[in-house]
């Protein structure tokens, strides 16, 4: 069973295909990739390199070792440090494989979905080697067993990251030192129902459009008009799922163009809106 993958649109299309796992290491920047959702569960450990991690609206600064917890409707995108390599390891888990590898008192989807989320837990260098460990054995291939040996090791780490789940649910996590950026944010989580652009979301960071475009793409490496999108789309995905029809989603996520929400959502999630609905 190959689960390790050199791309990481590869180790996501297994784990859709396959309804298990497929995994990813890399030192590239992939500095052109946009805010962008998957209809899988993440598993993100940064090894060195990155800078801030865009994560539902929140602006995480990353440390090395720092290990990221993500579900599928939460838009993200990470920004490397300018020089250096970026190293890290992600692996995607379909939904499906959360709940059946999941037995009796133990929900390994808990970290994913639980109210108590939380999304960054900052590793020791034990617990960083120990999950080094746990991805470099899913590059290993085995003449005997080789797919129950990958599945349990994905259970393992699985297992894990809910254990300091459990240990860390208590704690904030620590957002970015940059006030400015998570205001205009958090404005933008608050407000994408309504007719909101850059000089909107400036005016309410309290600074100047040009300003907030510098920083904004320096932070979380994307354009503020971008970002209103990806929140857009990942809102809508959760009400079509909930039954709303696409109609009502495109006038809630604040799309007046029926047309133009169709078309975004597409582009963004590979399907139509009303494919996504009935799937």
């Amino acid at each position: 069973m190959n689960c390790f993958f050199d791309t990481c649109t590869d180790a996501i299309n297994f784990a859709i295909e396959t309804k298990s796992f497929g995994a990813f290491f890399s030192q590239e920047k992939n500095q052109n990739q946009n805010v962008h959702i998957h209809e899988c569960c993440e598993i993100f450990l940064c090894i060195e390199g990155g800078r801030t991690f865009l994560i539902d609206g929140t602006v995480y600064d990353i440390e090395d070792g720092d290990l990221f917890i993500i579900n599928q409707f939460e838009a993200h995108k990470v920004v490397p440090l300018d020089k250096g390599k970026f190293s890290r390891y992600i692996l995607h888990v379909h939904p499906s494989f959360l709940y059946s590898a999941s037995f009796g008192e133990v929900n390994l989807s808990d970290c994913f979905y639980s109210s108590g989320k939380i999304t960054k837990i900052s590793l020791t260098n034990e617990e960083k080697e120990n999950f080094v460990s746990f991805f470099e054995e899913l590059k290993l291939s085995r003449s005997y067993g080789d797919e129950t040996y990958k599945k349990l090791r994905v259970a393992e780490i699985l297992l894990e990251i809910n254990r300091l789940f459990s240990m860390h649910n208590q704690n904030s996590p620590a957002k970015s030192s940059h006030k400015t950026i998570q205001l205009a944010v958090d404005y933008i989580n608050k407000n994408f129902d309504s007719p909101i652009n850059l000089e909107t979301v400036a005016r309410n960071a309290f600074i100047s459009p040009t300003q907030l475009s510098r920083l904004f793409k320096q932070y979380c490496g994307t354009t503020v008009a971008k970002y209103i999108v990806s929140k857009r789309i990942t809102e809508a995905k959760k009400l079509l799922l909930e039954g709303k029809s696409v109609t009502e989603t495109a006038f809630m996520c604040g799309f007046n163009d029926y047309a133009n929400f169709i078309r975004t959502f597409k582009k963004a999630v590979g399907v139509s809106p009303g494919k996504y609905k009935s799937a």
